[in-house]
């Protein structure tokens, strides 16, 4: 066997391979080595996230963007006051303890909202915290939004809505088609013990 015959024999392998053999069925394919490193990155990402704390990430982001002029930043990602009549009450727990509690109330973590902050007394108090309760889970049509923020004698201040769930309705949910903030207090309420 010379050499011509050796690299007919690879090349005729590689086209078995390619077509799933002399049967002529796709072989499944082999993932990609490139694929590995990604997915490595995405789990430490994930478990950076989890470790730090999804709070803590979006607490850093919006104090970066906060200082920013508003004509400079895009507005999706611009730190907003929230608006006063979202105002819920104040929980008398800090707002670590208030994190830990929320998921046996039935809420989750929420990554994608905007930035909120205030002014109080000439100090900027960031968002430590955006959950969301989903009364029909994941897929339902409706959620109760609760933002939390540090208050000056370590409790914690919640501020809620009843908004479109942006996953099912994203366009109705950016027009704030029935958006609810005194609804939302109300199921905070309900949902939370000791809000008051």
């Amino acid at each position: 066997m010379g050499w011509p015959d050796l690299l007919r024999g690879l090349s005729e392998r590689r086209r078995q391979r390619r077509v799933g053999g002399p049967s002529g069925r796709f072989a499944a394919r082999r993932p990609r080595a490139g694929l590995l490193p990604v997915a490595i990155l995405a789990v430490a990402a994930l478990s950076l996230v989890r470790a730090v704390g999804f709070w803590r990430i979006r607490l850093a982001v919006g104090r970066l963007l906060s200082p920013l002029p508003a004509g400079r930043v895009p507005e999706h990602v611009r730190v907003l006051p929230p608006p006063e009549d979202e105002y819920a009450g104040t929980l008398p727990v800090s707002p670590a303890e208030t994190r830990e509690r929320l998921p046996d109330c039935g809420f989750s973590e929420l990554a994608r909202a905007y930035f909120h902050a205030y002014d109080r007394d000439g100090e900027t108090v960031h968002e430590v915290g955006s959950f969301v309760h989903r009364p029909e889970g994941i897929t339902g049509d409706w959620q109760v939004h609760v933002r939390l923020f540090p208050a000056p004698d370590g409790s914690t201040e919640v501020w809620a809505h009843w908004e479109r769930n942006p996953y099912v309705a994203p366009l109705a949910h950016l027009r704030m088609e029935g958006y609810d903030p005194a609804r939302g207090e109300r199921m905070a309420a309900e949902l939370i013990e000791g809000l008051r």
